[in-house]
């Protein structure tokens, strides 16, 4: 097969000097305004937090150099109107938690969540840490923060350089300690900041980076650092996110368009054309979705076709959609197995996936291999567009007759896969063409039980109203393993009658289940970690149980504020508060688990589970 215009623009860039692509690839462009960074050792020693004209007026800022060792950038939501943190609780707690880290009393470790999709994967020691000298980019002390107009001025030159710090830095690190707003009197914690707009585009910097290493981390307290992984928040666009000032959204889109044009660029010159086609159709629903911005049409110049697009707009899109994309014909599938509906699918275009239709597109196309963590092998393009969001494309396809009962290799259907991204109204449209609620995936989790393990409180709620007698059976405890264990959520099925002391119990039609529970528990005594410790004691354990081992200690005061009982034993024999002990959890929650009320019945175990 002859190469198309896409392989042919890959392969000029690749030709781009050495120097050029790691001027790209390390973020080592030039910014409008400098990359003032603090050592961290002179960081540690801060008693209060100066402004940035106060740490200039005392030779305390650096201009960063990658020669000089690495950086960190700190990422959080500020505590007061007009200061970042008035009591200074939030920055106390990124000191205790990086001088823990430097000294190895506290590790980085790696969540149950992540192990479970992920594995064990590297998460950076002390060793790391220790190997050179650190400097740490904080937007108060680094950024101007006067009112007069050249400080305004320099303050709007650093906003738009972001993506630049974000790229030099090795660690970028999500600061999100427990604290209440000074001014509006609102608890602060990682689900605020992963709903404000900022928070958002700084993750989102991180997330189009062009570099290779690099680490993610969760600072909640002093002694709780997590690694986080991109994939997670894939669809939290900025322009949904949470704006103290509309205008800011503006910037930001600009901003947003370079950033994605410098890492399609980047991914042409490394020659990983997959990655640029995914990249490219799903900027729209992650990137710009909520913003008055249109996508990157594409870098692959020299488009040309004999269709009018006046008379065929559809065709004539299509053609270009093929063109960008480095596909010769509708029907064709690239190396990583997606074939152009299944980028079309994820892009959300409804014209553009009828065009593909009519092009004899199968609306059954599936992925023929895994996409990373993302999907598994065998993903069907009605699933993609309901990962996505992508509502109308949905539309399309079971117009098409697209099938409901199609799994990928997790038994997963499309129903699943709109539950898990939280997209309400894509269940719905699922549910009128007479989706199946009750179909159970490999691990055995219908469908509300998938709404539970993501935090996915609207598609929730929209299981409970067309079926209200769906059991909630194991949704607290799928919540706190997984990514559910917010506020919002977990408040969510208390209201709807969630049992706060249920046992956890594995049925016989689980075996998926026990095994993994089985081999991580047996693996806990030789290698333990978050996931085998939770595995070695999840038998009996009640949700209070779950918050505890999964070290969102947040829910665990939710649910005793509810009225969970402290006294219960799991099959162990262990309370909340001796695991609590287990996996050091902070003093003062150990303290609180310490102090049982006067124990009730517990619910006897059903005949058809059993312990492992």
């Amino acid at each position: 097969m002859s190469p198309t215009p896409l392989d042919r623009c890959a392969s000029a860039l690749s030709q781009v000097p050495e120097v050029e692509m790691t001027q790209r690839r390390s973020g080592r462009e030039e910014t409008e305004f400098p990359m003032y960074t603090v050592l961290l050792k002179e960081v540690l020693q801060m008693a209060v937090l100066m402004s940035f004209e106060q740490m200039r007026e005392s030779n305390s800022l650096t201009v960063f150099d990658e020669k000089l060792g690495k950086a960190i950038f700190v990422s959080h939501q500020w505590v007061g109107n007009s200061h970042p943190d008035p009591n200074h609780a939030q920055w106390r707690v990124f000191q205790e938690a990086m001088q823990n880290i430097l000294l190895g009393v506290t590790r980085v470790s790696l969540p149950i969540s992540a192990e479970l999709a992920f594995g064990r994967l590297h998460c950076p020691s002390a060793a790391d840490f220790n190997a050179d000298s650190l400097y740490v980019w904080y937007d108060y002390l680094c950024c101007p923060q006067k009112l007069s107009l050249h400080a305004a001025s320099d303050r709007a030159c650093a906003i738009r350089s972001i993506p630049t710090y974000v790229a030099r830095c090795e660690y970028f690190i999500i600061l999100c300690p427990i604290v209440e707003h000074v001014d509006k009197r609102r608890t602060l914690n990682l689900a605020t900041w992963a709903e404000r707009g900022w928070c958002r585009t700084e993750r989102l910097a991180r997330e189009l980076s062009a570099r290779k290493v690099g680490y993610t981390i969760v600072i909640e307290s002093a002694t709780q650092q997590t690694l986080s992984l991109d994939i997670l928040r894939l669809l939290d666009a900025p322009g949904l996110g949470e704006w103290s000032q509309e205008s800011d959204k503006a910037i930001v889109a600009s901003a947003l368009v370079q950033m994605v044009w410098n890492k399609l660029l980047y991914l042409l010159e490394q020659g990983d054309l997959h990655g640029y086609r995914f990249l490219l159709n799903r900027q729209g629903p992650c990137c710009f979705r909520g913003l008055d911005m249109d996508p990157v049409d594409g870098l692959v110049p020299g488009f040309h076709t004999e269709v009018d697009p006046f008379q065929r707009p559809g065709a004539f899109s299509l053609a270009r959609f093929l063109h960008q994309n480095g596909f010769s014909h509708p029907l064709q599938r690239d190396s990583a197995g997606w074939s152009p509906l299944c980028f079309a699918a994820m892009k959300g275009s409804p014209a553009l996936v009828q065009e593909l239709l009519d092009s004899k597109a199968s609306p059954n196309d599936r992925l023929q291999k895994p996409e990373g963590s993302l999907f598994p092998s065998r993903v069907g393009v009605l699933s993609v567009a309901a990962r996505f969001h992508n509502n109308e494309a949905m539309e399309m396809l079971l117009k098409a007759r697209a099938s409901l009962h199609s799994v990928d290799m997790i038994n997963a259907a499309a129903v699943h896969w709109a539950s898990l991204a939280n997209n309400a109204v894509g269940l719905r449209l699922l549910l009128k063409a007479r989706a199946d609620l009750t179909k159970r995936n490999f691990v055995g989790m219908n469908v509300f039980e998938v709404a539970c393990s993501n935090g996915a409180v609207d598609t929730m709620a929209e299981v409970l109203a067309e079926v209200p007698s769906t059991n909630l059976r194991l949704g607290l405890h799928y919540a706190l393993m997984f990514y559910g264990a917010y506020e919002d959520p977990i408040r969510y099925l208390i209201r709807a009658g969630a049992n706060l002391n249920e046992p956890f119990q594995i049925h016989i039609q689980q075996p998926a289940w026990w095994i993994l529970l089985h081999l991580a528990s047996a693996r806990h005594r030789l290698s333990p970690s978050s996931w085998t410790t939770l595995a070695y004691h999840h038998a009996g354990a009640t949700p209070l149980m779950f918050s505890v081992l999964t070290g969102n200690y947040e829910a665990a005061l939710l649910l005793m504020s509810a009225g969970a009982r402290l006294d219960i034993q799991n099959s162990r024999r262990k309370t909340a508060a001796d695991l609590a002990r287990t996996v050091c959890a902070p003093a003062s929650l150990v303290q609180a688990l310490q102090h049982p009320r006067p124990p009730g019945p517990v619910e006897d175990t059903p005949e058809d589970c059993f312990f492992i």
